[in-house]
């Protein structure tokens, strides 16, 4: 297994937006802490733009992922949208299941030529899911919103949080999941930061249990399955006999790049270190070459197990978990069952 040793990483995969941290839900797991009101710091339009004319520059043009809070929750969604679109970037949309997520806006949302939704999915009953979103009715919700997304034309990807709650769920979810027709499950292993505490991810050795059902899984799906928070993940299939995906993991600063509503650049919604500020900035040159970045690419920086592991190169470990633990990215990470040796 190789691994991209350029540090500069001339081009990310994905760049997820942070458009807003408004919503209405109060999930207990929340990244950005979401409030109800938008925050005046917001990036104004014209600063949005500037931004995507930037982020033109990359070699690649990455996959744009607008996000939140809620993107719903800004009256100028529209015109955001189709500065991306209108620029070339394959544009994807994750909103928070609410009262604005409907039909109309779906469908105006493939008529602007936005290629994809994803819709989070905690739970594979309502009693589960809705607990975990604060809001009785989420789950029902996201179902009719999953269906309006597939007759609209536009793929649909399931994200789901693994923690305690659900890590019991997973083969009911992932039948779920198949009957909903997705193109992609992206499987989210709780990390502890914004609102989620330590208690609400799981062990090393539940986590390895979670990757091993879902690497037999992957075999089996006709759709793309993934995880974040767990890039050992790779390690898992490779053990198992099962192929691997080619290229290195995408995860912080490698292949990912992270805007937040204030236009904070980090490796990762979930690793909150800043690498500057956008568009004071330019958020190409800040992928390619502040020191976060290109520190966060080389593991000759990794500590503990993780800098002595075989998998150094192809995994690296979640930097995010290893952060929100011991307060240092380049720790071990405690959620790696080989890592901790347990």
């Amino acid at each position: 297994m190789t691994f991209m040793t350029d540090r500069r990483h001339p081009s990310p995969h994905v760049v997820t937006w942070e458009l807003t941290r408004a919503c209405a839900l109060h999930c207990r797991h929340c990244r950005a802490e979401a409030l109800r009101h938008r925050d005046p710091r917001e990036l104004s339009l014209d600063a949005i733009q500037q931004v995507l004319e930037d982020l033109r520059r990359f070699a690649h043009r990455p996959i744009m992922v607008f996000t939140g809070g809620d993107p719903l929750e800004r009256p100028d969604l529209p015109a955001i949208q189709r500065a991306a679109v209108d620029r070339g970037f394959h544009t994807a949309m994750a909103p928070s299941v609410t009262p604005r997520l409907t039909p109309e806006a779906i469908r105006e949302w493939a008529e602007r030529g936005i290629g994809s939704v994803s819709l989070s999915l905690d739970g594979a009953s309502a009693a589960v899911h809705d607990a975990f979103r604060g809001q009785p009715g989420t789950f029902d919700a996201t179902l009719l919103a999953a269906l309006a997304i597939r007759e609209a034309g536009m793929k649909l990807q399931i994200n789901s949080s693994v923690g305690p709650h659900t890590a019991g769920e997973l083969e009911a979810m992932g039948n779920l999941v198949k009957r909903l027709g997705v193109s992609s499950w992206e499987v989210f292993f709780v990390i502890p930061t914004g609102r989620a505490r330590r208690s609400e991810q799981l062990s090393a050795k539940s986590i390895e249990d979670a990757l091993c059902w879902l690497a037999a899984y992957r075999s089996r799906a006709p759709f793309r399955v993934t995880t974040v928070g767990a890039p050992q993940f790779r390690r898992v299939l490779h053990e198992m006999g099962y192929s691997v995906p080619e290229g290195p993991t995408v995860r912080e600063a490698q292949g990912f790049m992270f805007i937040s509503h204030t236009g904070e650049v980090f490796p990762s919604g979930y690793l909150p270190v800043s690498a500057g500020t956008v568009p004071a900035s330019s958020a190409v040159e800040l992928y390619q070459e502040s020191p976060l970045f290109q520190a966060l690419r080389n593991s000759d920086r990794l500590a503990g197990r993780c800098g002595t592991c075989a998998y150094a190169r192809t995994c690296g470990g979640s930097r995010a978990r290893a952060y929100a633990v011991a307060g240092d990215w380049a720790a071990e990470d405690p959620g790696c069952s080989s890592a901790v040796g347990a």
